[in-house]
């Protein structure tokens, strides 16, 4: 939930993935340090170097996105402008999500399509990360939940940071309101990873 404590559908935190230090929980500690060091292994292998352990304990912020559909409609956004679309039809469909998804961005998830917006793009939702290291495409890694198969997805921060960049005058340009959900989105995004990078701790999306 957020900082003003309205409800949200999905929330974010700077901070380590170690929710405790061993001096609170021991056990507790001792279970996510090994699940962290693991992921961290996994990501190694990858080819991404990061300390996710060395801060156990740590939140330096928190935030999050009341409707799920303005992360939806941003990523629309950021698809359509980069063909070179008319924003329109977007912008007046506002932050809904359609059973019917727009192909646009759908291909870009099946990886169909390539985007200079890829790891905001790329984000859908819960089990999702932001690594504070520069990787130019974002990762998938697989785990399995209560017996489920599922993957948790990896972003760069610094990537991420540089498409919100560069992407915020290009929408107001294109006539999306400063005041619309999905712009609001944007800064909300733009003030975790600024976070990320600056204190060299994860964005952690659930």
């Amino acid at each position: 939930m957020s900082d003003n404590d309205q409800p949200t559908e999905l929330d974010l935190a700077v901070g380590s993935m170690i929710t405790v230090r061993p001096d609170e929980d021991r056990a507790a500690y001792d279970e996510e340090y090994d699940s962290v060091s693991s992921v961290q292994d996994q990501l190694r292998e990858e080819g991404i170097e990061i300390d996710l352990v060395s801060m156990p304990g740590t939140q330096v912020w928190e935030g999050g996105l009341a409707n799920m559909g303005a992360l939806y409609q941003l990523s629309r956004l950021a698809a359509h402008l980069e063909r070179g679309d008319d924003l329109q039809e977007v912008i007046e469909d506002g932050p809904v999500i359609y059973e019917d998804l727009d192909r646009v961005v759908t291909d870009i998830w099946d990886e169909l399509t390539k985007t200079r917006f890829n790891h905001l793009i790329n984000l859908q939702g819960i089990n999702s990360y932001f690594l504070p290291a520069d990787f130019e495409q974002p990762i998938w890694l697989a785990f399995e939940d209560e017996g489920e198969e599922d993957s948790a997805y990896f972003g760069s921060s610094h990537h991420l940071q540089r498409e919100l960049v560069e992407l915020a005058p290009l929408l107001i340009k294109a006539g999306v309101s400063h005041n619309a959900e999905a712009y609001r989105c944007l800064e909300l995004l733009r003030e975790a990873v600024d976070k990320s990078v600056s204190t060299n701790l994860p964005v952690i999306v659930w």
